[in-house]
């Protein structure tokens, strides 16, 4: 699995698509320690069909305990949900303050 960072293109699927693309967007420290050097604000995710959030945590490596909240197209997602392609997922760590 790869990626190409900074495109935000919707990529419609069809039958036979052998890949979805993703744009994801780490935040706060998450992006510190995720992310790919270089990149910039959203990064493009390739993943498999059928691929759903948990899948992309995985991808990233970031455990379901860092990942506080998934909001997939300006929408709050469970982690079970699956991705299609052109989704813009935003994935925020619990903010701590004080």
């Amino acid at each position: 699995m790869g990626s190409r960072r900074g495109s935000h293109e919707r990529y419609p699927e069809t039958p036979g698509d052998t890949v979805i693309r993703v744009t994801v967007t780490l935040s706060g420290p998450l992006r510190n320690h995720y992310r790919s050097p270089g990149s910039s604000k959203g990064e493009e995710t390739v993943l498999s069909p059928g691929a759903c959030v948990a899948d992309l945590l995985t991808h990233y490596g970031i455990s379901r305990e860092r990942a506080h909240m998934i909001i997939i197209n300006r929408r709050k997602a469970d982690i079970r949900m699956t991705l299609n392609s052109g989704d813009q997922v935003r994935i925020l760590p619990l903010a701590a303050g004080g």
